[in-house]
């Protein structure tokens, strides 16, 4: 199998991401089958230390800059996230690099073997794109000894493929109205999906949300006898110098303050840098080696494009790939 063949096969099979009004069931989003595809490759998404990142906005943003900066922490890192804008191997990344063709098409085709075993055995039905993408990318961050892993939800939480994983910390970024045919039509319904990656015993750390969406987080967690971190109140921030290439802020932490900069534009992305920064303090108190030098360094470099990016200035020329 080569690369274009092993990108037709991936996108053969049923992709939700083109096909609206899904019924978010779980039985169309059946768990089993993602666990029993794992199981038969080794479970490798239980192989490197995770950061789980639900919400609206921002989640994206977030995922990339704690990857960033667990690289300069001296980790071998993986970044899983979605969508992409001209490649699949997009969203398959080990500390910045995408997956090259030659290991996609190599982890593809190790995972069609294990499908074509598995399908229609479990009697969960069939395996969708997304949930082979993610397969493939636990895959690869095993194969490539990935330490850490930042992985980005795909849609909701409780029933989103990657919502196999044992998150060492869980972000819940800022929560608002979208795919409400799927999710729900109100934003404690739409909470009540993004809160279902929180796992018993585990930390979470929270975006500033609405009062009905807050409540759900923190029952949630209550329920799970999961430890909450909320982002505005426990950690803070303060904005500070800026131009069209990139933004200074304070981050007040719970272990100590972080004078950073970051390359993405926009006050919602100190909130999300404020996030990212409260689930790294999380990881260091379970024994992650992540210093103030390391999470200035990773958020300095964070690569995210298609973010309020400044391509030109005369005229100005701003690409943003916001879809709420």
């Amino acid at each position: 199998m080569d690369y274009r063949e092993a990108e037709r096969y991936v996108l053969s099979l049923t992709d939700y991401e083109k096909t609206p009004f899904v019924a978010y069931t779980a039985t169309t989003y059946d768990l089993r089958r993602v666990e029993d595809l794992l199981a038969r490759l080794g479970n490798p998404h239980l192989v490197a230390r995770t950061a789980h990142v639900a919400g609206t906005k921002g989640k994206g943003s977030t995922t990339a800059m704690i990857a960033s900066v667990l690289s300069a922490s001296g980790y071998r890192t993986g970044l899983y996230t979605s969508p992409h804008f001209h490649s699949l191997r997009e969203r398959i990344r080990i500390d910045g690099a995408m997956i090259n063709e030659s290991e996609f098409a190599s982890a593809t085709e190790r995972v069609q073997r294990a499908i074509e075993a598995m399908n229609n055995r479990t009697g969960a039905g069939l395996l969708t794109t997304f949930e082979l993408l993610t397969a493939i990318a636990f895959y690869h961050f095993a194969q490539g000894g990935v330490q850490y892993q930042s992985v980005e939800v795909g849609l909701g939480g409780r029933l989103d493929a990657t919502n196999v994983v044992q998150a060492g910390v869980c972000v819940i970024t800022s929560i608002s109205l979208d795919h409400t045919e799927v999710l729900g039509k109100t934003l404690p319904a739409i909470a009540a999906e993004k809160a279902g990656i929180i796992k018993t015993g585990t930390t979470v750390v929270c975006a500033p949300q609405a009062p009905g969406v807050d409540a759900v987080i923190a029952g949630r967690c209550r329920g799970a006898g999961a430890k909450l971190v909320r982002v505005g109140a426990d950690v803070s921030w303060e904005a500070g110098a800026f131009d069209s290439n990139r933004q200074a802020l304070r981050v007040h932490g719970r272990l100590g303050d972080y004078e950073v900069e970051i390359p993405l534009l926009g006050e919602h992305q100190m909130e999300n840098a404020a996030c990212a920064v409260a689930a790294l303090e999380v990881l260091a108190e379970q024994g992650g080696r992540i210093t103030a030098e390391s999470i200035s360094s990773g958020l300095a470099s964070v690569a995210w494009p298609g973010r309020l990016q400044v391509l030109g200035n005369r005229p100005w020329l701003v690409c943003d790939g916001a879809h709420n």
